[in-house]
This record gives structure tokens, sequence and C-alpha cells, in this order.
């Protein structure tokens, strides 16, 4: 199981600066991948420019989106601004990819939230076309490998049509595990070579010191659920047991890596999760 740490990049009041010691510190204990998410409407920093900035100052680490909501803009910019942080950081960028569930930063792209459904297909199937037919004549590098996320059917079909694999939303792993089984089936269904990437998604805290911060950016950024954000704190890893627990109930599930994402915006965590999971 490879264990990868997503940036601070959504927490409000994180420091750019902060976005780039985070990605060296964690090519230094040892993380597979540093990923950043995306919300539009809600305070942090834009994650392709993130990743940007952090192929910038490492070396080694996979660089990920888990994820970017493709539907606020078009495959075209998506494509040339994915190519740019793929040739930047040497190839070493995965491009995880949703529709989207929060309308509001549709409304504040100007971008139609009803029929997401069917752009982020076309949008598929057209960054899968240039992946393949790579003209360097319009982009700097090929379009980085796909990953579709969700826990729909559709879903399931995105993933092993176009994709390399799917990634999982930050639910318990008995939420997710029926997914990952249906993309290994449907991928071997249709005749795919290999094994899907399936890559999870955990949030996380670790130390009394940033509990208040964490728990409550938890309950703020799930605050559109209501009272359901309180369940979201209640089941966020905190201890290193729970984390050993969320690590080897994935693997189980048969994850290929869970992205840890930080709820509290100290670069203490990189370290702290490290020495729970890498040592």
């Amino acid at each position: 199981m490879k264990i990868g740490i997503a940036f601070p990049n959504t927490i409000p009041g994180a420091p750019g600066r902060l976005q780039t010691d985070w990605a060296v510190r964690a090519e230094q204990r040892g993380f597979s991948t540093v990923a950043a998410t995306q919300r539009l409407r809600y305070p942090g920093h834009e994650p392709l420019s993130v990743l940007a900035a952090a192929a910038a100052v490492t070396s080694r680490i996979g660089l990920a989106t888990n994820i970017l909501v493709a539907p606020l803009t078009t495959a075209a910019v998506l494509a040339k601004e994915a190519a740019t942080v793929s040739s930047l950081s040497g190839g070493r960028l995965l491009l995880g990819l949703g529709p989207g569930v929060r309308s509001d930063d549709f409304d504040a792209a100007e971008r139609e939230f009803g029929p997401r459904g069917a752009v982020f297909d076309r949008q598929l199937a057209e960054l899968a076309r240039l992946r393949e037919q790579h003209d360097p004549k319009c982009l700097p590098a090929p379009v980085p490998p796909l990953l579709v996320g969700g826990l729909s059917a559709a879903a399931v079909r995105r993933s092993v049509r176009w994709a390399a694999g799917w990634t999982a939303p930050g639910l318990a792993p008995e939420r997710v595990a029926p997914t990952a089984a249906k993309v290994r089936a449907a991928w071997s269904a249709a005749g795919r070579e290999g094994r899907p990437r399936l890559i999870a998604l955990s949030r996380f805290w670790l130390g009394e010191d940033v509990a208040q911060e964490a728990s409550g950016f938890v309950r703020e950024y799930f605050g559109v659920l209501g009272d359901k954000a309180d369940a979201f704190v209640a089941t966020t890893p905190r201890t290193p047991e729970q984390v050993r627990e969320q690590v080897k109930a994935l693997a189980d599930a048969g994850f290929d890596e869970v992205i840890f994402h930080p709820t509290a915006a100290r670069l203490s965590q990189v370290d702290r999760l490290a020495d729970v999971l890498i040592a």
C-alpha cells in the first residue's frame, strides 16, 4: 500500500509558502504522492498552481489532483494546464477528475450544473484522445494519466472506458469498497489489460494541539450537510491506531494507495503521519 498526503490547499488561511514547504517535507519523509483538491467557492489555493509550485521544489514525489472538477472549465484549457504541470514536473502528474457535486462552484464559474455529467463524458473522451494522440504543436507534454472520482455507476463506466483507474471519495472503507470491486470487475469484463489503479482518500489529524483547529475545519467544510457534518468530524482518524486501521481496511478492500488529507494547516502533520505510517 502506497501512502500519499494532500496539501492543505483548501484550508482557509493556509499560506502559500506552507504549500511548497509541505511538498518538500512530504518528499523528504517518503510519501508516494502529494495531492491537491479543488473548491471554487471556498477559500484556498487553486490546485494546479499549487502542483506547479511543488514541481519546482521537488524531484521525485508523485503529484496528483484529487480531485479537479472538470466541468468548471473546458477540456482544451484543462489539457493545456495539466500538460504544463506534467512538463514542469518531468511527467509526475496524475490527473484525478470528477463531475462535481456543489452547485455554488458552478455558479461562480458561470457553468451549468444540470448537464455536468454529459459535459464530463465529452471532456474525458477528448482528454483521452489528446493523451493517446499527443500533438507537440498544441501541448508541451502528453495529457497525464486520468483517474475518475465518484460512487455512481457512471463513475465505474468512465473509469474503465477512459481512465487508468478510480479514486474514491473520503468515506468510510466499507462505503467505498463495493465500488472498488465493481471497477475491478468491469475492468476485467471490458478486456482492459492489467489492473485499474485504485486510490482512496482519508481525512486525518494527529495531535491534541491541532484538534480544535482540525475539527472546526471539518465541521465548516461539510457545513452544507447540516447535522451530518458532526459525523464527518467523529469519523476522521486522529490517533495512530485509527490511522493504521484505516490503511489496513483500505488495503483489504484492494486499494493501491491512500492519500491522507490534512484538516489542520500545520507542517507538523506531515511528520506525524510519516512517523505513524512510514517511519
